[in-house]
This record gives C-alpha cells, structure tokens and sequence, in this order.
C-alpha cells in the first residue's frame, strides 16, 4: 500500500521560453520535495501558468531536468498546489506514470497508475469519506504484472507493487473486495528494512519491521504525522508570539500558510511562510519557524522518517462589521 498511499498522502532555456507568456512562477524542487533556490541543485523543475481565459485554475507542470514533463495538473493555489481536475504523471522516459482526478486537493474516482513500459498496472477507486482511514480510502479494482498478466481481478487477487527504478518488488499481499487483507510484506532497501503488516477487511491491524542490524519493532499504527507538543494548535501560538500585530491592520486578518521540513530527529528545517502581513513579520515568521522546538517525527511502519508538513492559520482579528 506504500506507493498507493504516497500518491494519495510533489529547465531549460527552450522550457522557461516556452512557457515565457504564460508563466506566473517557477520553483525549483528536490525529488523529495524540498524546494531549492538554484536550478543546479534540483532535480526538477515546477512551472506555474496564469489561468486560461474563463477559468480560476493555475497550469502546474512539472519538468524533469531533460526538459520531458514530469507532471501536467491545474490548481486553485500557487504553492503548495491545491489541485482540481486531472492530473497526469510522468516517467522521464516519457511514458505516463499515474493519471489521477482531484477536488479540492484530495483524489476522487477513479485513478490509473502504468509500468514504465506503458502498460497498466493498476486500477483504483478513490472514496472522499472522512470518516474512513487512508487505507479504506482506496480500492484496489484491478493489479496486472508487467506482461498483463491479472493479480487483481474485480478487487480480489494479490496485489504486487515494484521498484520502477529496479523491477525488484517491493511490496505484496493478498487484496479482498478490494481492500488489503492478511498480511502483506515490503521493504526499504536503501535503508535496509523490512516489515509485515496485518490488515482485516481493508482496516490496518498491526506490524513489525526489521532493521538491517537485525533489531525489530513492533507498531500498531503504520503512519504517524510530524506533531508538534501540544498540536498544530500549540505551534501556531509559539509563532504568534514573536511579534505584535500591526495596529495599522487591526481591522484586516490574513490567512498564512506555513511549510516545512521535519527530519527523523525532529529537527525542523526549509521553512517557508506563505503569506502578506508586513516584509518584516514575514521575516520573523520565517525565521520562528526555522527556530522551532523539535517536533516529533513522522513515523513509517515503526521507524521516524523526514517528512514535510503545512500548517495554516488567521493572523489578526477583523473588527466586527470590518469587511
């Protein structure tokens, strides 16, 4: 379920003036979506295009350092992309990737996902229902091989997923009314782990990894957010308290977004705040940011892992009546 849930859970002087009439912005990206200041340090590059006539919606497009796309999609916001509609990925061999619908940022119906080769790999169905965990989010309609062959037929089956870059696979197990049930076995190989996950009736029971030095955890939750101590809640009042809101905006509130990085150790790190107060407290917010006591890391099948994270909120408080 690992490359399932991560879909769900992101140039060349012919691309910038390609683009030159259009483009709003450009950003520059790591593929672990860290974003850099230079082209020479990322991996790909992310153009973003004013509407078309009669619509709201910004052009994202994504380009690996070759020039080929990486990824096509609209969004309602600059960055992060809030996306609407289709959105289509890319291998950099050009063949597609995954071709996924979106509403309000969050997948709907039904999304396809293809081998390098540019055969189909899977079918998915995807349910909007908040009440519901990630896994029960998505069911698995239909898995084949790299030959075609069926794995998964009208949600029952084993489902396979594979290292695109390797062909190893990289997780399996066994899928009923398309959900995960019994147990299903992956890795990381980069760092040397392994693990099994218990799943009934599509629910995630409880699973275990093994470290590369052979030490083993056990875990009853397979993903945990970054959490700050006390909440989002809690991190937002840290930031306000370094500095004052101006008295000449008193009647106006502005709404923030800020993003960041939390490595495995909890340290915080590529802050970023999105948002218009003043250049000055936009400075501080910054910095506050970058500043932060250490969070607690997100946790991947028992072990921390670096991860990235957005908080939003309302800076100032409106006058009754203020428009």
């Amino acid at each position: 379920m690992k490359y399932i849930l991560a879909v769900c859970c992101l140039f060349t002087a012919t691309l910038c003036l390609a683009q030159k009439a259009k483009t709003q912005q450009v950003f520059y990206f790591r593929n672990d979506g860290t974003k850099v200041p230079l082209v020479d340090s990322a991996d790909f590059i992310r153009a973003v295009s004013l509407p078309d006539s009669g619509s709201t919606l910004f052009g994202i497009t994504d380009f690996y350092r070759n020039s080929k796309p990486k990824m096509m999609g609209k969004s309602s916001t600059i960055d992060p992309p809030t996306f609407e509609g289709q959105a289509v990925t890319y291998y950099s061999n050009g063949k597609r990737e995954s071709v996924l619908t979106y509403t309000q940022g969050a997948l709907i119906g039904t999304g396809f996902l293809f081998y390098p080769n540019g055969k189909l790999h899977a079918t998915l169905e995807y349910d909007t229902t908040a009440t519901k965990s990630p896994e029960e989010k998505v069911r698995i309609v239909s898995c084949m091989d790299t030959t075609s062959a069926a794995l998964v037929t009208d949600g029952n089956g084993r489902y396979v997923d594979y290292n695109m870059l390797t062909g190893a696979i990289s997780e399996e197990g066994p899928v009923k009314n398309g959900h995960p049930d019994g147990e299903w076995h992956g890795g990381y190989p980069s760092e040397k782990v392994t693990y099994t996950d218990l799943y009934r009736d599509g629910k995630f029971v409880s699973g275990y990894c093994v470290t590369g030095t052979g030490t083993r955890y056990t875990y009853t939750s397979r993903q945990q957010s970054p959490e700050f101590k006390g909440g989002d809640a809690a991190f937002i009042a840290y930031i306000k308290k370094k500095f004052k809101y101006p008295a000449t905006l008193k009647n106006k509130s502005s709404i923030g977004v800020m993003s960041f990085m939390v490595d495995k150790t909890g340290k915080v790190s590529n802050g970023r705040f999105l948002g218009n107060i003043t250049p000055e407290i936009n400075k501080i917010i910054t910095t506050a940011i970058n500043s932060s006591p250490n969070w607690k890391p997100a946790i991947r099948n028992g072990l921390p892992i670096n991860s990235s994270w957005i908080v939003s909120t309302t800076f100032g408080t409106p006058a009754k009546g203020a428009k």
